[in-house]
């Protein structure tokens, strides 16, 4: 049996997209893993901090499973860091500061869950920040994810 060629082209294109259609909108959601040392030499000394993220809407993140933590060895420095994301006009939303307020060898901040960053604009984007507290400034490391209601 013949097929014409047009058909044929046809059928291929839409084929293709609906391969290409089910492509789940929530695909930005996930895992994020940030780590900052405190000297650019080497070592793991610093801290680092993760969550999952899920982006519940286009004004609304949720924090999952969201950790804290000063790094070994330790350099005597405190570690923080806080939810952080991207509006749609340029500017940033920031939530508050958390610490890890013990050492190196003490329990991490968290884990935590349902930490939501609600903002008054669109979120483009959505991640985590982590510093060292070096007293005088903050040497800080931060990782983002896209927000699938408004890329």
């Amino acid at each position: 049996m013949r097929i014409p060629f047009k058909t044929f082209g046809v059928a291929v294109v839409s084929a293709a997209m609906l391969i290409a259609a089910p492509i789940p909108a929530m695909a930005e959601d996930g895992h994020i893993y940030v780590h900052v040392q405190t000297y650019p030499s080497g070592g793991d000394s610093g801290g680092s901090t993760y969550a999952d993220l899920n982006f519940t809407a286009a004004r609304s993140v949720t924090y999952n499973n969201w950790v804290i933590n000063d790094t070994c060895p330790g350099d005597g420095f405190r570690v923080i860091g806080r939810a952080r994301a991207l509006l749609r006009n340029g500017s940033w939303a920031n939530g508050a500061w958390h610490e890890d307020d013990g050492t190196c060898e003490s329990d991490a901040w968290g884990p935590y869950d349902n930490k939501e960053l609600n903002t008054s604009g669109d979120i483009m984007k959505a991640g985590l920040q982590v510093c060292v507290d070096l007293g005088a400034t903050l040497k800080c490391e931060e990782e983002y994810r896209d927000n699938p209601f408004t890329s």
